[in-house]
């Protein structure tokens, strides 16, 4: 488009300054040579192709038109006004300076064009310059954020022990002491209530403390076939109370047979249950979580864990598995990160996008094991 525009411009400047010098040299020819104030005024108006030439197009431009004026001029002088007379001396000096200005202006102009050019290339370097810097500053910004994750990962590795012995434990002691204390005091909805309570909050701590050290130690894998269809039964089961909790209802879309995969019975628990409850407390009361396993074309498996929440932010979606970050006002932040360590550990690819109608879907594809599992039968 660019090209065509260009080369419409030179066209349109090679016609005006056609036009203008066919012009002037008519009117040259067509007016008697006793009216010799119009055509001294013709002769000064030759500089206005010439200049305009020289303008646009350089010296080729402006000593092109101006030798091209001369040699239309010229014929004039020698048949009309009587050729090589003392006369005509002004004439002939006139298409020297012809010569000489469409010259020295082309050269100007184009000295000018050259150096406006010059300019155009050092900005255009400069923004490019620029453009890196900026692209440096966020890559630096990035490693900046890359460091604070790992420092704060090394404090929790380093934390990790300690974590162990001085919080664990006592939650679980705090917890049977509840237990005992509810069995042995008599019935009363208030200390029922108390005791639940009680119960809640080192459940919750316990799950805090295990997420951190679920992140923080390096783990132990024992790979072996499993079937993946069960182990989201299994899930899904486990959580269904939660869901009813919440007022969400889990639904699930497995296949019939069993589908094999390689990979850790306590790792792959641990992803699917961090996804479904990340899925549970997005989705509002009276929606649905969908737990969807489909087989692919490329011998893999394509879990989909989507939720009828609000979906996520563009924005948001880089730093989702980031370590620590957290859109829900109670949450650690470290959920979806384990689940994004998990995932890198075995080589599963794992991808978060946007439903249509809604919500997020979160999808972990699995290559399948070589060898199939046998079908279970009903016993």
């Amino acid at each position: 488009m660019k090209s065509f525009l260009h080369d419409k411009t030179y066209f349109l400047r090679v016609a005006i300054i056609t036009v203008l010098v066919v012009f002037i040299t008519t009117l040259h020819y067509s007016t008697p040579t006793m009216k010799w104030q119009y055509h001294l005024i013709y002769m000064q108006s030759y500089f206005i192709p010439i200049l305009l030439a020289a303008l646009w197009f350089g010296i080729k431009g402006g000593l092109g038109t101006a030798i091209a004026v001369s040699l239309l001029y010229f014929p004039h002088v020698m048949l009309q006004w009587g050729g090589l007379r003392e006369s005509n001396l002004m004439r002939f000096l006139q298409m020297v300076l012809f010569v000489v200005i469409g010259y020295l202006t082309g050269w100007k102009a184009q000295r000018e064009a050259e150096e406006k050019e010059r300019y155009q290339e050092a900005a255009r370097r400069l923004e490019k310059s620029l453009q890196k810097l900026r692209e440096q500053s966020e890559q630096l910004k990035e490693l900046e954020e890359q460091m604070r994750q790992t420092d704060r990962l090394a404090v929790v590795g380093e934390l990790t022990a300690s974590l162990a012995h001085e919080v664990r434990n006592p939650l679980g002691s705090i917890r049977g002491a509840v237990e005992i204390l509810q069995d042995e005091l008599p019935e009363a909805p208030k200390n029922s209530r108390f005791f639940r309570i009680l119960i809640q909050e080192t459940e919750r701590l316990s799950a805090v403390v295990e997420n951190y050290l679920s992140l923080a130690r390096h783990p132990r894998r024992s790979h072996q076939i499993l079937d993946l269809r069960e182990v989201i039964q299994n899930a899904v089961l486990l959580l269904n109370h939660r869901a009813r909790k919440g007022g969400v209802s889990l639904r699930t879309h497995l296949p019939q047979e069993p589908v094999s995969i390689l990979g850790d019975t306590n790792q792959l628990m641990h992803l699917l249950v961090n996804l479904v409850l990340n899925a549970i407390h997005a989705t509002p009361q009276g929606k649905e979580v969908r737990v969807e396993l489909t087989n692919r074309a490329d011998r893999r498996v394509e879990l989909c864990v989507s939720d009828q929440g609000s979906g996520v932010p563009e924005k948001e979606v880089e730093k989702l598995f980031r370590p620590f970050f957290t859109t829900k006002p109670n949450g650690t932040g470290l959920g979806l990160a384990i689940v994004k360590r998990i995932a890198e550990q075995n080589q599963w690819e794992i991808q978060v996008e946007n439903n249509p109608e809604g919500g997020a879907c979160f999808r972990v594809i699995f290559p399948r094991a070589g060898k199939p599992l046998p079908p279970q039968t009903e016993k």
